[in-house]
């Protein structure tokens, strides 16, 4: 007897196990999710180019289910224009980073957006890739001024979402910079 009722419950097991991996696949090759109720809130604020923050908050929100970019709140991510120095993230910790965009690479043709997003992309934990490559958000100015790509790929909301699965944010940690190159 205990040997069938181990077999129905091994069965039960596999059956499952296949059934969630049926829905992984589904949900990987599916359209970006819509934000998950356990999503974790990140409240930025933007003192300059405050429509590109925005419209990169929407972009991280419809790209990561574990994560709502939020405007206003305490603010982690802080956002500002400057000139000179380029721009540059320096993180904080998990959903935490002052923001600096430089007026001058925007006058040299760097598009707003891109940077804007790209610089958030820091203070949700991705690294520079300096890869040339147009499709990375994350290869930031080595894609050249033409590039006007604004979304990060599959791999980079990947990193971002899993960063952001079950983890509080905002903690203060060792700050790095991130310059956009």
């Amino acid at each position: 007897m205990t040997g069938k009722l181990l077999r129905l419950a091994l069965g039960a097991l596999f059956t499952s196990l296949a059934l969630v991996g049926t829905s992984l696949t589904t949900a990987a090759t599916a359209a970006p999710a819509a934000p998950s109720a356990l999503a974790r809130t990140v409240y930025y604020s933007a003192s300059g180019y405050s429509a590109e923050a925005d419209q990169a908050a929407q972009i991280w929100n419809s790209r990561v289910p574990n994560l709502r970019l939020v405007r206003g709140g305490s603010a982690t991510i802080r956002i500002a224009a400057t000139n000179g120095g380029g721009s540059r993230a320096y993180p904080c910790g998990l959903g935490c980073a002052t923001i600096y965009i430089d007026n001058r690479d925007v006058a040299a043709g760097n598009y707003a957006l891109r940077i804007v997003a790209h610089e958030i992309g820091h203070g949700l934990g991705l690294p520079d890739t300096y890869n040339g490559i147009c499709s990375y958000l994350m290869s930031g100015g080595s894609a050249g001024t033409s590039c006007r790509n604004v979304y990060p790929n599959a791999q980079e909301a990947n990193r971002v979402n899993q960063l952001f699965a079950g983890r509080a944010v905002a903690a203060v940690g060792n700050p790095e910079v991130y310059a956009r190159g």
